[in-house]
């Protein structure tokens, strides 16, 4: 599905598996809804170049070694090189997968496996000295100390490298000449540049409780320019942590429970990669909604009219009994009529209805002022959500 090309009405998709709550005799109903990005790009970006600029790629004497049981090792394969392609390519598809942009173009990756980066930048020594140069900087500075900070921090190389790449002061891993010539033979306006990747891990067993774990984490930093104009807009570094756990009645079984280290290491940097690339586009996810059940003769129909995705005739019988005499009934009807308008795309109507529902019983149910506050909280969320979409896909320029 092209996520340009949908409406706002679309952005709910109904799952009918529903699980019962006895509390108040509540239902939860699975729904899917778009959020926006988190990272701020702006939609004018329809074609992107995605490169691997990998500059970990050879040993690193940091992420070199890794803890089994309480025995330090050494790596011997590079596993996280490996990973950091397997890492790569689960990126793309994944932002393929999501259809923002309208072409994704796959660069040659870069070889730093000889090349060490070298940072000649004075902008460092200059805050230390002087806070306030920090007004002074370019937002392609900025980045570019940021990043550079990064890197420097968690890269040393096991090796010597023969030759060096100085950081530029104002694009970084590039040069506006090589962003020049991306721009040219790629016809994109956007690049983005997989600057650094690493992970370490370890795996434990806690004698006490039985309990085996094996834990990756991942470092990663991402640099996005525009090339057109040529500007570093952004640099973004990040960790995730994956764990496994399992229990086992010895440590010589504790590695049966858990998944052996090679899988662990490729399986979450796959993880990470589907992360990272949800957060910088429009994208689906799954949530949970609550509604009211009710022994009432009528109100028993919307059940299966709420599997069924009928939600305005399930409303009609919800709007009825929002004045029925019974204000247990009137206060679960209006709380029901908020899911409807939401599901219809009605966020403010679906507001309204809430805070009405949380009036007409104020404080004397609990549980159920409890749930008005945080249903009301959810569609405040959403609301602010749905301006930020509107400005990610471009609609409110339209």
């Amino acid at each position: 599905m092209n996520l340009r090309k949908i409406t706002f009405h679309c952005f709910i998709i109904l799952f009918f598996t529903c699980s019962c709550n006895t509390l108040y005799n509540s239902k939860t109903i699975d729904i899917e809804i778009v959020q926006p990005s988190k990272v701020n790009i702006s939609n004018e970006f329809k074609n992107v170049a995605i490169q691997y600029n990998n500059v970990n790629v050879s040993p690193n004497n940091y992420f070199n070694t890794y803890l089994q049981f309480g025995e330090q090792k050494a790596e011997t394969e590079n596993t996280d090189s490996i990973a950091s392609h397997i890492y790569f390519n689960t990126f793309i598809e994944e932002l393929k997968q999501h259809r923002f942009f309208d072409t994704v173009i796959i660069l040659s990756e870069r070889n730093y496996t000889t090349i060490a980066i070298t940072d000649t930048l004075s902008i460092a020594n200059q805050l230390k000295t002087d806070s306030a140069a920090v007004n002074k900087l370019s937002n392609n500075q900025i980045n570019v100390l940021n990043g550079s900070y990064f890197i420097k921090n968690y890269t040393a190389p096991v090796l010597p490298k023969t030759d060096t790449l100085f950081i530029h002061p104002e694009f970084g891993l590039y040069t506006s000449n090589q962003l020049a010539a991306i721009g040219d033979s790629s016809k994109a306006d956007l690049l983005i540049s997989l600057d650094f990747f690493a992970s370490s891990d370890y795996s434990t067993y806690q004698e006490q409780i039985g309990l085996s774990e094996e834990q990756v984490i991942n470092w990663y930093q991402w640099s996005f320019y525009s090339l057109k104009p040529y500007e570093y807009l952004l640099v973004t570094s990040k960790t995730d942590s994956v764990a496994w756990m399992g229990h086992a009645f010895s440590k010589a079984k504790a590695g049966t429970v858990i998944p052996p280290r090679k899988d662990a290491v490729f399986n979450a940097a796959e993880l990470s990669a589907e992360k990272f690339a949800s957060t910088l586009v429009p994208h689906w996810v799954k949530v949970q909604r609550m509604y009211y059940a009710s022994g009432h003769i009528e109100l028993k129909q919307t059940d299966e009219l709420v599997k069924a995705g009928q939600w305005l005739e399930a409303a009609e019988i919800w709007k009825r009994n929002t004045r029925n005499k019974n204000k247990l009934i009137a206060a679960k009807s209006m709380f029901n009529m908020g899911l409807a308008c939401e599901m219809e795309g009605e966020l403010k109507a679906a507001l309204d209805w809430v805070i009405k529902s949380y009036y007409l019983l104020e404080s004397k149910y609990e549980i159920h002022a409890d749930n008005c506050k945080n249903y009301i909280q959810i569609l405040g969320v959403r609301m602010n959500d749905i301006k930020r979409l509107d400005e990610q896909f471009g609609w409110s320029q339209n």
